[in-house]
């Protein structure tokens, strides 16, 4: 068996492409004997709140060791970070709900931070297909948006459900990587010994790195000499009154806070991997790691989220581990074979590995163009700057993004600027191309 690598793939070949190629329909012991895999694999989700990909070690060029997990990780068998999965949102709420029901904001209708269009609108969501096939399901979540007491509706489906990390006081301060791991990995625990045990959908949700970005005393990402106003655990608002004055050195010293943030859940996601491995469940185990966006810091003068669809944002991780016997079912569908992956893809692709029938609104099927939006209205009026209503598709290597607010679009190439810091001129023979696809997708409208 060979191993798998975002460089160099398997043999060349697309992650989908490359296990239909890989037997493993049966596990084999040491004596010689086969022994049937299980037919329902266990599924671990984790998904990481404001997780930029470029940060990530299996997707940069060599740099600091930010996850060294995660790196090692993706060289082992059956295990790869997959570049591509543009996230359906800028925020939390719309891009949670397309991994949790499969659809686009346009038809699950999530994109307000109160009333009607800030809950889930479906019974039939991830957790709850999971439950109805007779899947042990718990769940930890750290974002205060999607507690319980907040209605949403995230925790159906969940017969064990934790959202105390996301109760804290004050939800932007502190680390709850440790709280979030320690809580999902003692109830998997409790589900009894392996062999015995009935299949088991775990989604672990971590709040880090969203900031504030705190000192993580373990590691030290800081810049050497740096004195200005960044300091680890600087409040939104101070974020925000600065935002417009960053410097590279400021720049910098926020990548160094973030990026030990990243370490910390790193950490995390390494404890799930040794438990998983202790217990006897890695072979069995579908682990899919993921976030619902990125994180502004100061390339365009706005430290946070929401307020773009460009690359650090919305271009985010996608790290799966297929054990063997499971690797002929997964397929994740390039859209129109361009190698980009849709956020209402991850929903159906994890049923269909398990084995668990789909929900009528959740298709497997690759998409002919990747989109991407935003509709921001903040709860705090007088944050009108945060009022943001953007949309964004991609084809043919190439981002159109619209500002309905400021009527203004902007076309990038990916394959040239990936991280979109340049704008093609308006007689790019690309606009001809894109213009078109803004009127072929559906995207959200305001009541």
């Amino acid at each position: 068996m060979m191993n798998y690598s975002l460089r160099s793939g398997f043999l060349g070949m697309t992650f989908p492409a490359a296990v239909t190629l890989l037997c493993g329909s049966l596990l084999w012991t040491g004596c010689g004997q086969a022994e049937a895999p299980r037919q329902h694999p266990h599924v671990v989700l984790l998904v990481v709140d404001t997780l930029r990909q470029d940060r990530l070690n299996p997707y940069r060029d060599p740099g600091r060791m930010v996850t060294p997990n995660l790196q090692d990780l993706v060289s082992q068998e059956g295990a790869v970070a997959l570049p591509g999965l543009l996230a359906a949102s800028s925020w939390t709420k719309p891009s949670m709900a397309t991994i949790w029901t499969g659809q686009t904001p346009a038809q699950h209708g999530v994109m307000r931070l109160q009333g009607a269009h800030a809950r889930l609108q479906t019974e039939q969501t991830l957790p709850v297909s999971f439950a109805a096939a007779g899947y042990r399901t718990g769940g930890v979540m750290s974002n205060f948006l999607l507690t319980r007491r907040m209605g949403a509706g995230f925790e159906r489906g969940f017969q064990f459900w934790d959202d105390a990390p996301g109760r804290h006081p004050n939800p932007h301060r502190g680390t709850t990587a440790q709280e979030v791991t320690s809580s999902g990995l003692s109830w998997l625990k409790q589900q009894g010994a392996h062999q015995d045990m009935p299949p088991v959908f775990l989604m672990l949700h971590y709040f880090d790195p969203h900031a504030s970005f705190e000192d993580q005393v373990d590691v030290d990402f800081s810049v050497p000499d740096y004195d200005g106003w960044v300091t680890p655990g600087a409040s939104t608002d101070l974020l925000r009154e600065y935002q417009a004055k960053v410097t590279a050195e400021d720049q910098a010293a926020l990548l160094g806070w973030y990026d030990e943030e990243i370490w910390a859940v790193d950490r995390a996601i390494g404890q799930v991997v040794e438990t998983l491995k202790a217990q006897g469940m890695w072979e069995d185990t579908i682990l899919m790691i993921t976030a619902d966006h990125g994180e502004e810091l100061g390339e365009r003068q706005h430290i946070g989220h929401t307020q773009t669809l460009m690359s650090e944002l919305v271009d985010v991780p996608l790290v799966v581990h297929i054990p063997e016997a499971y690797q002929s079912r997964w397929n994740l569908p390039e859209a129109n074979g361009q190698g980009g992956y849709a956020m209402t893809q991850l929903m159906p692709a994890l049923l269909a590995v398990s084995g668990v029938p789909m929900p009528p609104q959740c298709r497997l099927e690759a998409p002919e163009i990747l989109q991407a939006e935003v509709d921001f209205e903040p709860v705090r009026k007088e944050h009108v700057e945060k009022f943001v209503r953007q949309r964004a598709v991609r084809a043919h290597g190439l981002q159109l993004t619209w500002d309905l607010r400021g009527e203004q679009m902007w076309l990038h190439d990916l394959t040239q600027d990936p991280q979109m810091m340049q704008a093609l001129p308006a007689d790019h023979p690309g606009w001809s191309k894109m213009r078109p696809l803004l009127d072929q997708v559906q995207f959200w409208e305001a009541p």
